[in-house]
């Protein structure tokens, strides 16, 4: 690794560093993929990093990789971390429910399904709810960016998204949904015109029913 490449991935520790120091011992970071998706499941991930394994290279935001990468580096953290978790909400449950609500609820589904109890959760920008368990959440803007344990989060799910998505391109081929992963691209829009929503499109979100 280039000392460029090996000081962005210091900096993407840091702030699991001070919550080491704070004294929790076990951080588990949480994000969600799909939200804004016309189309699929919206899907939670959640992981507890091993503080000695910490450094995974090449990690980042995954919007920011490449798919190729991304697989590679999900491989890594599930090899290395002490547990991880994923949850997901059907697009019926989404327009029953409404995407905030959905979006809360996988998150939260994520992090019971930890197998180790965590000490901390920290989350992309949304605070979710775990009084019941007895679990402090903390939300951080960015946090994908900021944090190594959100960061792996984001990649997980994202992969674990993106694989449902292309099994549904087989079921569903009219939908260009190997290429657009349910996301409202243009040519997408197009075909939803053409032939009308499937039964994994979410009926609540504009522009995916005729008007």
């Amino acid at each position: 690794m280039r000392l460029r490449e090996v000081k962005r991935l210091i900096d993407l520790c840091l702030y699991e560093d001070e919550l080491y120091c704070c004294g929790y011992n076990r951080i588990a970071g949480v994000d969600e993929a799909g939200r804004g998706s016309l189309a699929g499941p919206i899907i939670a991930a959640a992981v507890m990093l091993d503080r000695k394994k910490m450094i995974i290279e090449q990690l980042n935001d995954s919007k920011k990789l490449s798919s190729g990468k991304r697989n590679r580096i999900f491989r890594k953290i599930i090899k290395s971390c002490i547990c991880w978790s994923f949850a997901k909400i059907s697009p019926a449950v989404i327009d029953r429910i409404n995407i905030g609500k959905a979006n809360l609820l996988v998150m939260r589904k994520a992090v019971i399904r930890l197998k180790v109890r965590p000490d901390l959760v920290i989350t992309d920008a949304f605070k979710i709810d775990l009084d019941h368990f007895k679990l402090q959440s903390i939300p951080i803007t960015k946090g994908d960016e900021l944090s190594v344990s959100i960061a792996a989060a984001s990649v997980i799910a994202k992969v674990i998204r993106d694989r449902i998505m292309l099994k549904y391109s087989r079921i569903y081929p009219e939908y260009d949904l190997e290429n657009n992963k349910g996301y409202g691209t243009k040519k997408h829009f197009q075909l939803l015109k053409e032939v009308g929503p499937s039964k994994i499109h979410r009926i609540s979100f504009k522009g995916v029913l005729k008007r």
